[in-house]
């Protein structure tokens, strides 16, 4: 029996923006499809006649084998249907869902004979409703797929209906038929590891380890805790540790993350397993979930110690009333006390928050804006915003779901239009089937204000620096939060007429916006206007041309004609570092800071604050003038009894450092910008860049670097 196993499709949402057209290149995030290939190891430990391959579609999409056009979903086919294939597995999630059904559409399609068997957690709360509505779908494998996968083709090999198959539902005679539920495995140590060797483990794929499975909690709004029977399991320590040691030796993986909700459930375990990463020295890093209630400072300093570099805190609201309503209950200074002890732990905290819920109140969801930017200053600039997502086995959708009365507008795979055409008729269609792309009611908060957080927090986080000083002249996080929404609704309205993400924005936009409150406000000569401009100019970088080669340092020397590299530069009246660290910032005296941002040779945006010298340096190098007049007109003349060879070495070594960063270049002059007018060097244009100091957008704005002093 030849089988192919094919992940789900998982867009990169950073990767997106307003500007990103159908049929444009998908940004999409690759992975190690670990759940697949558990698939394939229980399989083949269990002696299963069958030939299965494993393939990871967005890796596909990334590297250009299957193009975005109209025949997306048949190409997808085409590149993991082999010939003679029997039966394709077809992995699912909620938000690409329509995406899955295309695919296995095309499937059928292309060999009508080839079974097509779904699994995972989209698919397996409504599995009858799904082989009802959709012909070309034979088999649903329902939750804990491992042996029930590999009974099913034992079945299907031996030519027998698969009635007896536990946790399966299957088409029969037109009908759909729910086979008895499969308990859950009780010890998840005697499952095979996932089937490592049949993936390319090499490229950076994101890895995520299986290492428990299962919530004891009963948050109202999450399916995850119903999916597992409400029951929690973890992989034996030893097993976790060997599988780390395994793809850290066979494929060079030194990081890692752990696919379990609530990793610290059980904190003794958790400190044992710790332990024993610590004695072992296994040196990989990983990252994991938990709640705020079941660790402590005591169990994060050694977390810490064992290699763990990020916590994800499933925060979900910033109201203590909301926080009970939705059966959380977390107290929510405490997990400020314990975002602080990550830090000092020297961990990364990362809070998440939902707005949206179906009896938000603009006081709760103002609590809940409030905390977000509370947790994004404490936690350094990482902190997410989500719209909530309606979950078939959660016990809120059960009781809102007639309530569902509008589309997200989080962003979706830009396939082209007659394509999307095909999925927005589906999800009108069959609602209930696709009910994670619509949004609950919120009869207490006006939709836009929900509409308008779906992609926002990470573009807010890029510009994190900025919220402490901002939101200090509004009333509240909610008084800047409306001000905003509406204005980025009448932008859109005007530039982007007709699209589909009318709440949404581009950083840019929220800088725009910005500058025009600074003015409302009457602060446009404050230090919170300086910090837009800065951020502006760190956006603009981005457009600025790689650089190419820099002159070795040794390279330059007295004769050598200096012109200006790409940068852009711009006179700070407040010291930017403070800035940046959200705190408050005196006018700098002495006509204030000269700050620069550049590309590095990576590709990576940098700002680096120059001093006087530096400054006139660059500003008068021209691709005529050589090293040694410029020195003579940026530096005093020799004192009286000084070598002129010394004083010459001094500015030549000034010169060297700024030509080893590129912002001094050999040769005569180049005026070129990216797009339009070359920007005047030590000018600020109106942007700034997506990264800065090689840091992504998801962490801090950095402290500026510095080059010379004076």
């Amino acid at each position: 029996m030849d089988v192919g196993l094919i992940s789900s499709l998982h867009l990169n949402h950073g990767g997106m923006s307003l500007h990103t057209g159908p049929g444009d290149p998908m940004p999409m995030q690759t992975f190690v499809p670990v759940g697949l290939l558990s698939l394939k190891a229980a399989a083949d430990s269990a002696g299963i006649p069958a030939a299965i391959d494993v393939v990871e579609v967005n890796r596909l999409l990334v590297d250009g084998t299957i193009p975005n056009t109209d025949a997306l979903y048949d190409d997808i086919a085409a590149s993991v249907l082999a010939a003679g294939d029997d039966l394709v597995g077809l992995m699912t999630d909620a938000d690409s869902l329509s995406h899955t059904v295309l695919i296995g559409q095309a499937v059928k399609r292309r060999s009508p004979d080839t079974l097509v068997c779904l699994g995972g957690p989209a698919v397996t709360p409504m599995s009858a409703e799904f082989i009802q509505r959709f012909p070309w779908a034979d088999f649903i494998v329902r939750g804990e797929g491992e042996v029930t996968f590999s009974e099913l083709l034992a079945t299907l090999d031996a030519g027998r209906e698969p009635a007896d198959v536990r946790g399966l539902t299957y088409r029969r005679k037109g009908e759909a038929v729910v086979n008895a539920d499969r308990p859950l495995v009780k010890n998840l140590g005697d499952l095979p590891w996932p089937a490592y060797y049949a993936f390319d483990m090499t490229t950076d794929a994101n890895l995520y380890l299986d290492v428990g499975r299962g919530c004891p909690f009963k948050c109202s709004f999450c399916a995850t805790a119903p999916f597992w029977e409400r029951r929690f399991r973890m992989r034996p320590i030893d097993d976790i540790v060997r599988q780390m040691e395994y793809v850290r030796d066979r494929f060079g993986r030194t990081s890692v993350n752990f696919s379990h909700d609530i990793f610290t459930c059980d904190r003794n375990w958790t400190h044992r397993f710790c332990d024993e990463l610590i004695a072992r020295d296994v040196g990989v890093t990983w990252g994991c979930s938990t709640r705020t209630d079941v660790i402590d400072a005591e169990l994060l300093q050694k977390m810490g110690a064992a290699g763990c570099d990020e916590i994800y805190y499933g925060i979900e609201s910033g109201s203590p009333k909301m926080q009970r309503w939705i059966k959380k209950n977390l107290d929510l200074d405490h997990c400020l006390d314990i975002v602080r002890a990550t830090k000092a732990a020297g961990v990364r905290p990362v809070a998440g928050f939902i707005v949206g819920y179906p009896t938000e109140t603009r006081e709760t969801l103002e609590e809940t804006l409030t905390r977000f930017f509370q947790f994004l200053r404490e936690g350094e600039g990482r902190s997410q915003l989500f719209t909530l997502v309606p979950l078939h086995q959660s016990p809120m959708y059960r009781q809102y779901e007639m309530t569902l009365d509008r589309p997200a507008e989080y962003y979706d795979a830009p396939v082209t239009d007659s394509r999307m055409a095909q999925i927005q008729q589906y999800r009108r269609e069959h609602k209930d089937l696709f009910c994670t792309d619509y949004r609950f009611a919120t009869p207490d908060v006006d939709e836009a204000l929900i509409d308008a957080a779906e992609e926002l927090s990470g573009h807010v986080v890029v510009l994190a620096s900025l919220w402490p000083h901002l939101l200090a002249h509004y009333d509240s996080p909610l008084a800047w939060y409306e001000r905003w929404v509406a204005w980025i609704e009448r932008y859109n309205d005007r530039h982007s007429p007709g699209t589909r993400y009318r709440h949404q924005c581009e950083p840019r936009d929220l800088l725009v916006f910005a500058q025009e409150e600074t003015v409302r406000l009457g602060i446009e000569d404050s230090p919170v206007a300086a910090l837009v401009r800065y951020e502006m100019m760190r956006l603009d970088a981005a457009g600025l041309p790689s650089p190419g080669p820099r002159p070795a340092a040794s390279t330059v020397g007295p004769e050598s004609a200096l012109r200006p590299g790409d940068f852009l530069g711009a006179e700070f009246p407040y010291a930017l570092q403070e800035l940046l660290r959200g705190e408050t910032a005196p006018a700098a005296p002495g006509g204030g800071a000269y700050v620069v941002t550049r590309k590095s040779a990576a590709d990576k945006i940098e700002t680096i604050q120059l001093g006087r010298a530096a400054r006139t340096l660059l500003e008068r190098a021209d691709g005529r003038r050589t090293a040694r007049e410029l020195i003579a007109e940026v530096f005093p003349p020799p004192s009286a009894g000084e070598d002129p060879q010394r004083a010459l070495d001094r500015g030549l070594g000034l010169i060297r450092s700024l030509a080893g960063m590129g912002l001094l270049l050999e040769g005569e002059a180049v005026v070129k910008a990216p797009d339009g007018p070359p920007p005047a060097h030590g000018k600020a244009p109106g942007g700034g860049p997506a990264r800065v100091n090689g840091k992504a957008p998801d962490g801090p704005a950095p402290a500026v670097g510095t080059a010379e002093a004076r």
